[in-house]
């Protein structure tokens, strides 16, 4: 099976979480900043990771994944929120939603270390939780992760999804 492992990363969050799952798949593979990525016509498994931006994923991902319809797909977002905050989901499932032509074998996320520029975004957000979780945490916010325990887990899911895709 080839696999492609290709990422979208502003802060290096997602670029750190796709050279973790590449490093921890076996066989006929590639690792590529989602610039550099062409034809995907010979790959059988596209791993795709991008942060979430804008509530959701962003254009650059959404176009991708257009591109990708059809094909087996692993996702994989990070994220300046912590896991238990309630806006966390909807974001998600609106990331996971962007794959919808795609045969999605799975979708990872984890907490990345929030940009200060993000940050400053973020404190103009129209959501009242979302500002004020970003006031009270500043650009501390996620400082640490991807941690240890989330390349962990990233490596997980990367060999369930090998295994889901066959």
């Amino acid at each position: 099976m080839k696999v492609l492992v290709t990422y979208l990363s502003r802060s290096g969050n997602t670029q750190r979480v796709a050279e973790n799952i590449y490093r921890s798949i076996e066989g006929d593979k590639e690792l590529k900043p989602l610039a550099e990525v062409g034809d995907l016509d010979r790959y059988d498994l596209v791993f795709f990771g991008f942060p979430v931006i804008g509530a959701g994923a962003p254009g650059k991902a959404k176009r991708f994944l257009s591109r990708a319809e059809g094909r087996r797909v692993a996702l994989f977002v990070t994220h300046g929120m912590p896991g238990d905050m309630e806006r966390l989901g909807p974001m998600l499932e609106k990331c996971r939603k962007a794959a919808g032509g795609a045969s999605l074998v799975g979708m990872y996320d984890c907490q990345g270390k929030l940009s200060g520029t993000m940050a400053a975004l973020l404190r103009l957000y129209p959501d009242r939780e979302v500002r004020r979780w970003v006031k009270e945490g500043g650009e501390r916010v996620g400082v640490g992760h991807p941690d240890q325990g989330d390349l962990s887990a990233a490596a997980e899911f990367a060999r369930q999804a090998m295994a889901r895709a066959g």
